[in-house]
């Protein structure tokens, strides 16, 4: 594991990021999956994370699924209160304003829609007073993701209705289970030419650790993140 976690740590020295962190993608492009590497990665520098869930549009998991898990690790969970925990409503408590203008890293699950982008809302005035980085997480074999095209309409969308700019993408193509090196670097090329073609910076390419080695050597010209896979999902979980 320590070897994942030097990668990792040296991949986050290629940025500066901000004390707020904002996570956002359409269903299915592992976004949670990653913010919680991302979060693993700083509390690996011995940095105390606070990680909450304003994810309103995901009905196979969010982050409040695993809440009592991350806390025993050490993380500060929060997710929305109680009835409101399942609610389709943006909803988000005072502990998440309060948690924003603490000095603790923050990371924000945010939905990956525009409707789930409506709880960034809520939170503007806080973010901006803090210095912050939103993420765009992007899978380009999910429906809607698939074009350059198609990607910019949800960047648009989601930036239109948070009132925040994204400030970089991860390209994080997978097919679930069925993920071949040949997904990664197809996938990748449509989400390297979208950033090329609008001047967003591409943070970097994610992939799970079994394929690492493979594309790595097949990709060269970006920041390739390790994925440790941290998540099953409901169908899985009967399986174990």
């Amino acid at each position: 594991m320590l070897i994942w976690d030097n990668i990792r740590h040296e991949a986050l020295k290629k940025y500066r990021w901000g004390k707020i962190i904002a996570v956002t993608g359409r269903l299915g492009s592992g976004k949670t999956e990653f913010l919680l590497n991302l979060a693993s990665a700083f509390k690996a520098k011995g940095e105390e994370i606070t990680i909450v869930d304003v994810d309103i549009t995901n009905p196979y998991f969010c982050l409040r699924d695993i809440a009592s898990t991350l806390q025993k690790e050490g993380y500060k969970v929060i997710t929305p209160p109680g009835e409101t925990k399942w609610s389709d409503l943006p909803l988000v408590s005072a502990e998440v304003h309060n948690a924003i203008m603490d000095n603790k890293r923050v990371l924000l699950d945010i939905g990956g829609d525009e409707k789930g982008a409506l709880a960034l809302t809520q939170l503007l005035p806080e973010i901006e007073q803090q210095d912050h980085t939103v993420l765009y997480v992007v899978n380009p074999f999910r429906p809607m993701s698939s074009t350059e095209e198609e990607i910019e309409k949800l960047k648009q969308n989601i930036e239109n209705v948070s009132g925040l700019s994204i400030d970089g993408v991860i390209c994080n193509p997978h097919l679930g289970n069925d993920t071949a090196v040949e997904n990664v670097v197809s996938g990748y090329e449509v989400v390297r030419n979208y950033s090329m073609r609008d001047q967003i910076p591409l943070y970097y390419l994610s992939t799970t650790t079994p394929n690492y080695d493979e594309v790595a050597e097949r990709v060269r010209d970006a920041v390739i993140w390790p994925l440790t896979r941290k998540i099953l999902m409901p169908w899985e979980r009967s399986e174990v």
